[in-house]
């Protein structure tokens, strides 16, 4: 049955119906498999991209962590080079702790700052200090793994994950040489927990991804996921399943069998890895949509263009077979008929078949003739051709033709290499789908003007290549004439010029961003030609000075006369390498102005390492100057209407008690004017300080100096660091401080001759704590009533300073314990207080 209907399909041919369905399925088609074509171009470089991106994120974590690392090594370097590891004496057998203190102190203050413990050794691994113990505790002997290598390259060493104290996290230990006389003495190191790495991974983590970090041995140090269960162990093999081609990418599977992308890098700062694994399915999930999208696409294209066909064929089938009649009549010699149809094309056709069968003879033989003259010459020119393809293709060059209509008809190799398209591909214009869609229409313009009056043509044009980059092209074309100076087309080369263009870019850009920046900041831009002497000014530079000096001599003249000498010293500086060029100084740009000029400076040297020039930038500061003298003269002024306010209050208060008489009114009268004596001494305090702060030890000393008799032994104890409070908390604690004195006096400690007062404070996480504590006193009986001094010091002090203040009267003296908090973390600190008082020096030697 089925050899009957094929062989009668070979003996009968197909219906116009298939054919039909068939043309209609190979129009749609190219286009469905080019659409196909481009989706699988796009998924492709939808995971490139995806990976890259992917590597960037990786390399990010990385960078971030040899950032952290940067920031320890930097931190031990730093105390690596204190003077007090160089102090005679200083880790020899035998030395007392009195050596070391003044190190452990500042190891102390680094811990503190750092939360990281800190250990100094020898070379045999014998610890000198150690600030994860407390203070005299026996130090241990053991050598760190990773001391070897830091005194044998004496530079700093990442050390390897280990394994933690029982319910502690593994740890790391980033160590440094400490180098005396240019040889390593010791070994600085801080022990890092791996969970500071796991914070800076789930900081950088995308949903959906894992992020490890593993050591040089490939233990993991910290992940993302499953930290405390999977630190130090060791990297899964499984990850590393098969490469994908692009560098630091594999496909594998993860800890719970689910297919993943893997991607690597390395952490250079400690030669460290760093990986995420990301699940394929949430790699691909965005491509499955487009792929069902053109699946359904497809199909129903094909089903209405196969409809399309069946319906239009029975207005084809009838005229077809008149002409096959009319085809066998002209096999036969016989006249042709015509045929009746509205189909022009098949109508032509029939008329074409009765013409062709009265020339059909004459035109056989001249097409035989016509034929043996073209052999000859399509030989010659397939040979010319191949010679020219050759040496097209061999250029190292993109070489195109045209021809005269201005169509390509040739292009080099060098276009597939380039664009991955041919000939084929480029004709009819589409030669415009390679050129950047910002610069088509000038480039076309161009070319059509240069076609049409043909001129030689020279342009330069964006293009995109096969990989979706932009390229700068210089494109160069002649006309191309034949023997009789007929015009036959263009030919033409054109050259990659992307490195030129984008080193043009690169360079007009940063030019612009200077004169941007430096217009936002109203800088002007100065410099001296240190082999003419010939000072250059910007526009901004000349309008601040009035004028454009020229030499040294002007631009001195310039500049007030008590300011010149240190400018010249400081400029001296900065030629010898000493010191930074920063100053400001005063200007006369006319007899009537005076302005404030800030200053600062870089010399740039030759080849040969000469300072060649010096290069700088100005800043008009002169409001900035006015106001910092407007806000001092308003300081003083608010100190001295207070000192005012206070002798006003005293003398108020004076006049309102004289009338009183008793006892009672005496001590009211005391109390009080006591009270604004002491309140009087912290403002002078602050006064000094122009209400910036006060230290604590100058409170202490001005609130107890009128309890201690001149020339006779202190009755005070008094021990603290150095501490520096808010104008609101010296004030508060300064009335406190009377109220405890005055007490003591009366019925305490000061009392009696043999009394004495322990006064002392410390400063932890940002508190404040200050101990009263009495003792050699007579014994001391609970009050019965709380006074005013009391309820001051309890409930006022407690609630001004937003702290707790605990009153107890045990029986060999009273005690006092304030907790606070200060005014900003580590506000107290010394360098803080050296931070804060930088910007006064400045301003200070900007006067001088």
């Amino acid at each position: 049955m089925i050899r009957r209907r094929l062989n009668a399909l070979r003996r009968d041919g197909l219906s116009t119906q298939v054919y039909l369905v068939a043309l209609a399925i190979a129009l749609i088609g190219p286009g469905l498999l080019f659409t196909a074509v481009l989706l699988g171009r796009y998924a492709a470089l939808e995971r490139a991209r995806f990976q890259q991106d992917a590597r960037e994120s990786v390399r990010g974590v990385a960078l971030s962590i040899d950032r952290d690392m940067a920031g320890l090594v930097s931190v031990l370097q730093t105390l690596a080079a204190s003077p007090r590891l160089r102090q005679p004496g200083f880790g020899e057998p035998g030395a007392g702790r009195q050596a070391l203190g003044g190190f452990e102190t500042q190891a102390q203050a680094v811990t503190e700052t750092t939360g990281l413990p800190l250990s100094l050794r020898r070379p045999d691994g014998s610890q000198l200090v150690n600030t994860a113990l407390p203070p005299g505790a026996p130090l241990p002997q053991d050598q760190h793994p990773e001391d070897g290598e830091v005194l044998a390259t004496k530079r700093p060493v990442i050390g390897g994950v280990r394994a933690g104290a029982p319910g502690r996290p593994p740890t790391y230990d980033v160590a440094v040489p400490v180098m005396i006389e240019g040889a390593p003495a010791y070994v600085l190191s801080l022990t890092v927990p791996v969970t500071r790495l796991h914070q800076i991974l789930v900081q950088d983590v995308a949903p959906g991804w894992t992020i490890a970090v593993a050591d040089r041995h490939g233990l993991l140090l910290a992940r993302s996921e499953d930290q405390n269960s999977l630190a130090g162990q060791p990297v899964q093999p499984s990850l590393r399943g098969s490469p994908t081609g692009a560098a630091g990418i594999w496909e594998g599977v993860d800890r719970r069998k689910r297919p993943v992308l893997y991607v690597e890098t390395t952490a250079k700062a400690a030669g460290w890895t760093v990986g995420a694994n990301i699940s394929r399915q949430q790699v691909e999930a965005p491509l499955r949509h487009w792929v069902l999208a053109f699946g359904g696409f497809g199909l129903l294209a094909l089903a209405v263009s196969s409809l399309l066909a069946v319906k239009l064929w029975a207005r084809v089938a009838e005229p077809l077979r008149q002409l096959a009649q009319a085809g066998g009549a002209l096999a036969a010699g016989q006249p042709v008929p015509r045929v009746s149809t509205p189909i022009r094309e098949i109508r032509q056709l029939a008329d074409t078949l009765a013409d062709a069968s009265q020339s059909l003879r004459r035109r056989i033989a001249e097409r035989d003739q016509a034929l043996a003259e073209q052999s000859r010459s399509l030989a010659a020119l397939r040979e010319s051709e191949a010679r020219f393809r050759h040496m097209a293709d061999s250029a190292p060059a993109l070489i195109w033709m045209t021809d005269e209509v201005g169509e390509l008809v040739f292009v080099n190799l060098h276009y597939d290499y380039l664009f991955g398209r041919s000939t084929e591909t480029l004709a009819g214009g589409r030669w415009r789908e390679i050129v950047h869609p910002d610069d088509l229409p000038g480039f076309a313009a161009a070319f059509e003007s240069a076609f049409a009056a043909r001129r030689p043509f020279r342009a330069e044009t964006r293009v995109i290549d096969r990989h979706g980059a932009t390229r700068w092209l210089l494109c160069e074309g002649v006309p191309r004439l034949d023997d009789h100076g007929r015009f036959l087309g263009y030919t033409g080369c054109n050259v990659d010029i992307t490195e030129a263009k984008d080193a043009e870019t690169a360079l007009r850009d940063g030019e612009e961003r200077l004169r941007l920046a430096l217009a936002a900041g109203r800088l002007g831009t100065w410099e001296i030609d240190l082999a003419t002497g010939q000072h250059r000014l910007s526009a901004r530079s000349a309008e601040i000075f009035g004028q454009a000096p020229l030499s040294h001599e002007a631009w001195t003249r310039a500049v007030h006369p008590e300011d010149r000498t240190r400018i010249e010293a400081a400029l001296e500086a900065l030629l010898a390498g000493e010191a930074e060029y920063r100053a400001e100084f005063r200007i006369r740009p006319d007899p009537s102005r005076l302005r404030w000029v800030s200053a600062q400076a870089i010399v740039q040297g030759d080849a040969g390492g000469r300072a060649r020039r010096v290069i700088g930038i100005h800043q008009e500061v002169t409001e900035r100057k006015r106001a910092e003298e407007h806000l001092r003269l308003l300081v003083h002024e608010l100190n001295h209407r207070v000192k005012n306010t206070l002798a006003t209050v005293q003398s108020i208060a004076m006049q309102s008690l004289r009338g009183l008489d008793g006892p009672q009114a005496a001590t009211a009268r005391s109390a009080f004017e006591a009270r604004l004596i002491a309140l009087a001494r912290v403002h002078d305090v602050l006064t000094r300080e122009s209400w910036e702060g006060a230290e604590l030890a100058d409170v202490v000393k001005d609130a107890l100096a009128p309890l201690d008799g001149p020339g006779a032994p202190s009755r005070f104890v008094v021990g603290g660091p150095a501490l520096r409070l808010p104008p609101r908390i010296a004030l508060s604690i300064a009335m406190a401080l009377h109220e405890l004195a005055t007490n003591a006096v009366k019925y305490g400690a000061l009392a009696v001759p043999g009394g004495q007062v322990a006064l002392s404070w410390s400063v932890a996480e940002g508190q404040l704590a200050l101990h009263w504590q009495e003792r050699g006193g007579p014994p001391v009986v609970p009050p019965t009533r709380t006074g005013f001094g009391s309820r001051l010091i309890e409930r006022s002090l407690a609630r001004e300073l937003d702290g707790t203040v605990s009153l107890s009267f045990p029986r060999e003296g009273v005690v006092c314990t304030i907790v606070a908090p200060l005014g900003e973390p580590g506000a107290g600190r010394p360098e803080a207080r050296e931070e804060r008082a930088a910007p006064a020096r400045r301003r200070a030697a900007g006067q001088s």
